[in-house]
């Protein structure tokens, strides 16, 4: 019954009822349930990438070595190392980098100390590693929460 009923509702109609459907389950079920739903269903809209909601989410529960918190970095900044750095998003996009190079500063400032470089070159080689599945940065971000 309800093929039928999707089949004929109207686009508004499908998201009220998407909207309440998810309401219902995140007052319903396991917070980790009701995220891994959610994560599907951005990963089937959205592809195994960030945009820049998944990325602000990501971005502002960093704990970083350097005793701050959030990200390091604004998109703009990184996209512009990226341009002149000559690294391409063609298999990764400027949120995935962005992500990358945030998470990377976060996780090894203690070595990298203030050193943009490191980072680009860190970034670089981990969302470019040949055996390294589509998605890479999403997957490790999901990975990791």
């Amino acid at each position: 019954m309800h093929r039928k009923i999707i089949e004929e509702a109207s686009h508004e109609q499908l998201k009220e009822f998407a909207y309440d459907v998810f309401d219902m389950l995140k007052r319903n079920v396991d917070e980790d349930v009701y995220e891994d739903i959610e994560m599907d269903l951005y990963m089937d809209v959205y592809g195994c990438h960030f945009t820049k909601w998944l990325l602000e989410k990501a971005l502002c529960c960093m704990e970083n070595e350097d005793g701050t918190k959030g990200g390091h970095w604004t998109i703009e900044q990184t996209t512009s190392v990226a341009k002149n750095a000559g690294i391409s998003f063609e298999f990764f996009n400027e949120y995935d980098w962005n992500y990358v190079m945030n998470m990377v500063y976060s996780d090894y400032y203690k070595t990298g100390g203030g050193n943009t470089n490191f980072y680009v070159e860190l970034a670089k080689s981990f969302l470019m590693d040949k055996d390294a599945p589509r998605g890479k940065a999403l997957k490790y971000y999901l990975a990791m929460k």
